[in-house]
């Protein structure tokens, strides 16, 4: 079989100078042209593993290797390291049917390391494989391996062994530098057979005419219809950027070419495909594509060094505009973009594209877009105006941490949680909406004059109240979560309250105010309080008594005064003052009321507090308290 280790150098392999770990990536084509088992092999695999698939005879340089976790070794077990398992070994202690349910849940090719944990894994792994390759090639993940690697006819030979049970297609969503490959294992997976899919030929040219050729390779073709019987169950694929390139005609062909399409569930692509998505589903004449489609996320390219490639700014003229057209209409989760490598480098998205795509997904309950820059086309193209999220009335979740756009997006008042982690916008609060004057860094505009002009221009007419107030200012009225943390100066102690001020205190249960540089609570010298402003965490828990978990880590003016009114909050659970100038005093005090106060406290973090000694951490611990919280995504 065609490997997905190409040569298995030092930089793939990640077992060194040991073999390579299984006969299933590395068996080589049979004489009959087909396949062999997975697991059947005669010789050394030292030998075998040298054996190629064939290749194109162009030049492809190596893709850089994506970095991956260490994987188990796959050498067999001694007999005494067998005999040593057996007593704990699950193949002997759970029942062979409740064994091979835990196998199900395995994607292959991960599923074939488990040969090395003991002869007897090696034995139960192994039939399952050849008995049942209908559960056991389910699930083909291939995320965490090098992308080149992944030939066609190997991804084919998967396929097949499945018997039509395919259900999960995963690949990297980076480029391949390898450019014939990527389409063709996209048009195998989509049954598209891509123009771009020529047949390499080597030949010279005589007296001004081409010698007859000599064709190398399996016919794509052929390769394409031998997978279409079998992908009948798909419903999950993870693609790379080979997918963009039978966009631009796959109309061409007619609806039987995206049968594959209309069974999909979850999609995922790279940020290099999304402007050649849009301009193919706005595309005239318009046609429902993803009818089924639930979960549509956009990754960045780990491999890119930079975001030029990366911009999600497609060809708007070629798009309708309809806004009677609905083109996912089950789509629940939208994802773009990922935490970028620096904060100051935002991927550019064109504004207009992303007001279009909120009203292609009306049903949509959780959106993301991390590391984003929307953007308008200034005053010779698309105005910049607010996007509205209200289109939307099943929105659950709103995330736009990491990125920026000229206007906080209006959301729907049924959203519960709400993600602005280093994000350069701010909750609208109702001090600007109401008409006041607008002091504040971000967003500065006069609501009163343009509510419906601009606001409620494009919002339905069931959503209309007549003068739009009620509807702005219960905004974030049902919200449960809110992450503003980040070092943005805008925030403010007032703008801080505003903005809670829109919430309902009885249904904010989580706040996170991590590196929030511009809020004030209180300093504390040698355990005496020095009030600098009105105490901001008794306003906060005043507003908010129900809370449940409170981060507050890393800003320097939260000490012992907001601890003390941090014993108010009883029914808090989780409680992150990391890298706080708490005193030892303060925690001291802390320490002997928290039973009392905070019955359900189950996790202070502690981490970086350098004024509390190693002591008073472990009395903490005694008290069944953790002092380390869950790992939190950066700030910057």
């Amino acid at each position: 079989m065609a490997g997905i280790f190409h040569d298995f150098s030092d930089i793939v392999n990640p077992w060194a100078q040991s073999p390579p770990p299984s006969p299933a990536i590395v068996t080589a084509l049979n004489s009959s042209g087909d396949y062999d088992d997975l697991d059947a092999y005669d010789e050394p695999l030292a030998d075998v593993a040298v054996q190629e698939a064939p290749r194109h005879p162009a030049f492809r340089r190596r893709a850089p290797v994506m970095p991956v976790c260490s994987l188990p070794n796959t050498n067999i077990a001694s007999p005494d390291e067998g005999l040593r398992l057996s007593n704990e070994d699950p193949v002997n202690r759970l029942p062979a049917e409740v064994f091979q349910q835990v196998l199900e849940n395995i994607a292959y090719p991960e599923i074939i390391f488990l040969k090395g944990v003991s002869r007897s894994w090696y034995a139960f792994v192994h039939d399952y494989v050849t008995l049942t390759p209908a559960l056991a090639f389910k699930y083909l993940d291939f995320e965490n391996y090098e992308l080149d690697c992944i030939s066609a006819d190997y991804l084919l030979s998967c396929i097949k062994k499945s018997k039509g049970s395919v259900r999960t297609i995963a690949f990297p969503t980076d480029a391949s530098e390898d450019k014939y490959g990527s389409i063709f294992r996209s048009s195998l997976i989509f049954q598209h057979p891509s123009p771009e899919l020529i047949t390499y030929t080597i030949g010279a040219e005589y007296s001004g005419a081409a010698a007859i050729t000599s064709v190398w390779g399996p016919d794509p073709q052929s390769l394409i219809r031998q997978a279409g019987p079998f992908l009948r169950s798909l419903r999950k694929v993870h693609i790379d950027d080979g997918f963009s390139a039978s966009l631009y005609d796959w109309k061409n062909f007619g609806n039987d070419t995206a049968s594959v399409f209309s069974r999909l569930e979850e999609f995922h692509i790279s940020m290099r495909t999304l402007p050649h998505f849009f301009e193919f589903l706005g595309s005239l004449p318009l046609r429902l594509w993803f009818p089924n489609l639930q979960i549509l996320e956009c990754n960045f390219d780990k491999l890119a060094k930079t975001t030029d490639n990366q911009q999600v700014w497609p060809d708007m003229s070629s798009v309708c505009f309809s806004t009677n057209f609905v083109a996912l209409p089950a789509l629940r989760v939208f994802k773009l973009g990922g935490v970028p490598d620096d904060i100051s480098r935002l991927c550019p998205m064109d504004q207009q594209c992303l007001d279009l795509a909120i009203r292609w997904m009306p049903n949509l309950e959780i959106f993301s877009c991390r590391g984003i820059c929307v953007m308008g086309r200034g005053s010779y193209g698309y105005i910049i105006r607010r996007s509205d999220f209200r289109w939307n009335k099943k929105l659950l979740e709103f995330d736009f941490s990491y990125s920026n756009t000229t206007r906080m997006p209006a959301i729907m008042s049924t959203c519960k949680k709400l993600m602005l982690r280093n994000a350069g916008v701010f909750p609208r609060t109702l001090y600007y909406i109401l008409g006041q004057p607008a002091g504040y860094l971000a967003d500065p505009v006069d609501m009163r004059s343009s509510i419906t002009r601009e606001d409620l221009r494009h919002v339905p007419d069931d959503m209309y109240d007549g003068d739009g107030i009620a509807l702005i200012s219960d905004e974030y009225g049902s919200l449960e979560e809110l992450d503003l943390s980040g070092s943005q100066s805008g925030l403010t102690n007032e703008r801080l309250l505003d903005t809670l001020a829109r919430c309902n205190g009885d249904k904010l249960r989580k706040i996170s105010l991590q590196g929030c540089t511009a809020l004030h609570y209180d300093r504390c010298i040698l355990g005496e309080v020095k009030i600098m402003q009105p105490n901001l965490m008794y306003q906060i828990i005043s507003m908010l008594p129900h809370l449940t978990v409170l981060k507050v880590a890393k800003n320097e003016t939260f000490s012992d005064g907001g601890l003390r009114a941090i014993e108010h909050l009883h029914e808090l659970e989780y409680l992150d003052i990391a890298q706080a100038p708490v005193s030892e005093f303060g925690m001291t005090r802390f320490i002997k009321l928290v039973k009392t106060a905070n019955p359900k406290l189950e996790t202070v973090v502690l981490t970086g507090c350098s004024c509390i000694s190693e002591q008073t951490v472990q009395m903490v611990e005694d008290l069944g308290i953790r002092t380390t919280g869950a790992a939190e995504l950066r700030l910057f």
